[in-house]
């Protein structure tokens, strides 16, 4: 006899909303922290949250011309305070490591990590998740969790992570969501900071992607819900569980038992 789970139990059917005084965003692009949760960054600023946005890569591509490199990466942090002045303001840092070359510096990149988290002290960190598929985004959240698993108990790393929540975002690739956020009257905000995006907007609709990725995430919720964004979110001591508890946690596959 098959197991019945009902969906309820599986996703969510009502909205929640962040809660959080000091808010840590891990950014692998500049653009990652408006597309992956920048209805919710609008919500927290409008409530008094300090956000910090670390963006840890310098988003120039495969370009091999130092100067283009600099080019590219000060447009693309320029687009980024753009965005985050609409969301309702906050800090950006930088990391400034290659695109795309996230997972040959995760030595370097787990020290940038506790270094922020010891200096920023957040209560709720955005991330992306370890199920996406492009190989920054996946690196960003490996780090992340290494970070975790890796901190003695008495560090202040693992001080922090004790008290803060860990909300994983998606862009790339959907994951079962046990966090809805209704976008709301945010919704539109966060519209105009997806457009401060010029550079990568011209060369793939991405505004559109997660428009589409948010109409759908209003599946679940009331119908007069017109975009929602989809969280993972969990304590930051289950970071220690490690990448694939918590990637078994978020796939969309649902164990049949009979």
């Amino acid at each position: 006899m098959t197991a019945f789970v009902a969906e309820q139990a599986l996703i969510p059917y009502r909205a929640s909303s962040f809660s959080a005084r000091r808010v840590l965003v891990l950014a692998p692009h500049p653009d990652d922290e408006v597309f992956g949760c920048g209805a919710a960054l609008a919500d927290l600023a409008a409530r008094g949250a300090e956000i910090v946005v670390f963006v840890l890569t310098d988003g120039a591509g495969e370009l091999e011309d130092p100067a283009e490199r600099k080019r590219i990466a000060d447009l693309r942090l320029r687009e980024s305070g753009v965005a985050l002045a609409v969301l309702g303001g906050g800090k950006l840092r930088t990391a400034g490591f290659p695109d795309r070359g996230l997972w040959r510096e995760q030595a370097a990149l787990q020290e940038a990590l506790q270094q922020t988290l010891a200096e920023t002290e957040p209560d709720l960190v955005f991330a992306p998740s370890p199920v996406e598929i492009h190989p920054d985004h996946r690196a960003a959240a490996a780090a992340l969790i290494a970070v975790a698993v890796r901190a003695t108990p008495s560090s202040r790393v693992s001080e922090v992570l004790s008290r803060a929540t860990v909300a994983f975002f998606e862009l790339s690739q959907p994951f079962r969501p046990n966090f809805l956020l209704d976008c709301g009257r945010h919704a539109e905000t966060k519209r105009r900071a997806m457009s401060a995006f010029v550079s990568q907007n011209r060369e793939r609709d991405y505004a559109l992607f997660v428009s589409g990725l948010n109409a759908y995430r209003r599946m679940t919720l009331p119908k007069e819900t017109t975009a929602a964004e989809g969280y993972f979110v969990v304590p930051g001591s289950d970071l220690a569980r490690g990448i694939p508890a918590l990637s078994r946690a978020m796939s969309p596959h649902v164990e049949v038992t009979s």
